[in-house]
């Protein structure tokens, strides 16, 4: 047995994780507060649509395309199936942690095909990393992280070879061009939210969503993660003159330790790179892989036409949408006169108002993906621990009510403040301001 199939087992095995994840919380599966006009809007018409078996399929079938393409870059790079097998196992570990969540694979994806056509480096291939950064920017907008691979890639070819020359220069606006394309959006929410939401780095601002490699047990990401680590310590990250390899590695690395959602990404880029250098000690020749990139792309939209035909067959066609405790206390404010604007002492609490899809219902933060504007993470941490002018900054956002936990002490301030309690469940408590206050 020559591991021929190993990495496609491990895609198949991803897609089909994406389908139990995204089953169990689709609330967190479909983004649909996603500021850019072809995510959250894209996703929500392609739901109304196909339903949600086929989105669920699509997506987990993009997840394994891009772990296939990865793959295939190791695979060019000279390093044997039971290599290639490997490095697919490293990437599939450190995609757990985002698996289900819809609009992910996408950027997943397209950071796999530019890493792909970084390492073919010629015209044809530059102009198509544009094109995907674009695309990229368009449906999912984390494509700052596309641009930053290809900066990062571009910079430490210069460093390389110590001089400017042609094709110094081509890197040079191949970069220039992705960075102008990843930051004009076509987005439906502030730019300001949208800016910080860069590379998770909102993760590192005050009140803001972080999530980390380690928060207690130790999880299948935190062993991928760990995985890479050990085997680049052990065999290195460059080879043959690739200096780009070991930049872009440890600026995904310090961007993982900074937010635990760019971990896929240090998969992607990092797995193919160390498995390559495992090769390099035991490999005495390497051998390229037979067949085309075209024709096995072919094949895999075949299979991915077929599983995902048989998940909009076999799953359900409505989404059941989950009913924690604090979403009947949302749902009371639909019955009642007027728009209202709700605080959530947790910020996915009010990830329930997406499920209630009312216009006349909107939330300060539902933590979303982490997107944010900056004066609603300042209200959201001030009111939750009462600090500074909280009082005041609810009265100017018009914020008329207040989900929090029966025995927080905020209850007690509110109730002072000429709250009164709406309505109870469970442990929550739905408080609202009196009339005139």
């Amino acid at each position: 047995m020559k591991g021929r199939f190993s990495a496609a087992i491990v895609a198949f095995a991803v897609a089909t994780a994406f389908i139990s994840a995204g089953r169990a919380l689709p609330e967190f599966f479909l983004q649909l507060r996603d500021p850019n006009l072809l995510g959250g809007r894209g996703a929500t018409w392609l739901l109304h649509t196909f339903g949600f078996s086929f989105v669920l399929g699509l997506c987990a079938a993009t997840a394994a395309a891009a772990l296939l393409l990865s793959a295939w870059r190791t695979r060019l790079r000279g390093a044997s199936d039971w290599h290639v097998g490997l490095a697919a196992t490293f990437i599939a570990l450190c995609l757990v942690g985002r698996i289900g969540v819809s609009l992910d694979p996408v950027a997943w994806l397209c950071a796999a095909a530019i890493c792909l056509l970084l390492d073919r480096d010629d015209l044809w291939s530059s102009a198509a990393i544009v094109a995907i950064t674009a695309a990229w920017a368009l449906v999912q907008g984390g494509a700052t992280m596309g641009a930053l691979i290809v900066t990062l890639s571009a910079l430490a070819g210069l460093l390389e070879r110590r001089r400017f020359d042609a094709i110094a220069a081509r890197k040079a606006i191949l970069a220039a061009l992705c960075i102008a394309v990843s930051l004009i959006q076509i987005h439906t929410g502030p730019f300001s939210a949208y800016g910080a939401h860069a590379l998770y780095l909102d993760s590192l601002l005050g009140g803001a969503q972080r999530d980390r490699l380690w928060v207690g047990a130790i999880s299948a990401q935190d062993l991928g993660f760990a995985a890479i680590v050990v085997v680049a310590g052990l065999y290195g990250i460059r080879r043959r003159e690739r200096l780009g390899d070991a930049v872009v590695f440890f600026a995904l690395l310090v961007l993982s330790f900074a937010d635990a959602r760019n971990l896929p990404f240090f998969g992607l880029v990092a797995a193919p790179i160390v498995a390559d250098a495992l090769a390099s000690y035991y490999l005495e020749r390497r051998e390229r892989p037979a067949g085309s990139l075209a024709a096995y792309g072919l094949a895999f939209a075949a299979a991915a036409f077929a599983f995902i035909g048989v998940i909009t067959a076999v799953e359900p066609k409505i989404v059941a949408w989950p009913r924690p405790s604090e979403a009947p206390l949302l749902s009371a404010l639909l019955h009642r006169p007027g728009a209202h604007y709700v605080l959530c002492v947790q910020p996915r609490w009010c990830d329930a108002a997406s499920s209630l899809k009312a216009r006349t219902l909107s939330v300060v933060l539902d933590d979303r993906a982490g997107i944010s504007a900056p004066a609603a993470r300042k209200m959201q941490r001030d009111v939750a621990n009462a600090i500074g002018n909280w009082q005041d900054e609810l009265r100017r956002a018009n914020v008329d009510g207040i989900l929090a936990e029966q025995n927080d002490r905020l209850v007690s301030l509110l109730h002072a403040g000429g709250w009164h309690t709406s309505l109870t469940s469970g442990g929550a408590i739905l408080l609202q301001k009196m009339t005139g206050q």
